[in-house]
């Protein structure tokens, strides 16, 4: 089995170096150190959130599948990036699937263990969740540089209903206010 080191988190992540050694160290032996090949299917959309991937080397590819069998891809995430941070902050199935494009090594912390550590309080929980919350403000950085690219574009518009997953619950009211200001 792999064994993952804290050098090897920090290269990484270098904000994980804001925690102390016995933290980090913590961290590294709750989780579980994988390697996956070139086209491994880390999970596919529909799944139960399980696990959250540390990206320490490597690439994966996130796409959904549309109903012509064509692959839309949605983002690549490598060294640095979490994949599945989504189904772990909200328990929902997943809404893409996660697929190696580059052979992978990651650290993989079971959605229960991160629970336990949450409820515990532990520090690298309040690391992981300050890493995941950047990740998200670029998303939606993102986001609203598609959208921009989207209002020169209307038939990209038009094609989202078919390609996007089903919005959740907290997401559907400033979806709903983009679409008016943006789109009437």
């Amino acid at each position: 089995m792999e064994q993952l080191t804290a050098e090897d988190l920090l290269r990484a992540f270098p904000s994980a170096s804001a925690l102390a050694p016995e933290d980090l160290n913590a961290l590294i032996k709750a989780g579980t150190a994988i390697r996956a090949l070139d086209d491994s299917v880390l999970f596919d959309a529909g799944d139960s959130p399980s696990a959250v991937l540390l990206v320490v080397e490597g690439r994966v590819r996130v796409e959904r599948m549309l109903d012509n069998g064509q692959r839309l891809p949605l983002g690549l995430l490598s060294r640095g990036h979490i994949v599945g941070d989504m189904g772990l902050l909200s328990g929902e199935p997943r809404s893409a699937a996660a697929v190696v494009d580059k052979e992978l090594l990651a650290l993989r912390l079971d959605v229960s263990t991160y629970a336990t550590m949450r409820q515990e309080g532990h520090p690298a929980v309040q690391w992981l969740l300050g890493e995941i919350n950047a990740r998200m403000a670029e998303r939606v950085a993102d986001m609203y540089r598609r959208i921009a690219r989207g209002r020169d574009n209307p038939e990209l518009i038009e094609q989202l209903p078919s390609v996007e997953p089903a919005p959740a619950r907290w997401f559907e009211r400033p979806l709903r206010w983009l679409k008016e200001r943006l789109w009437s």
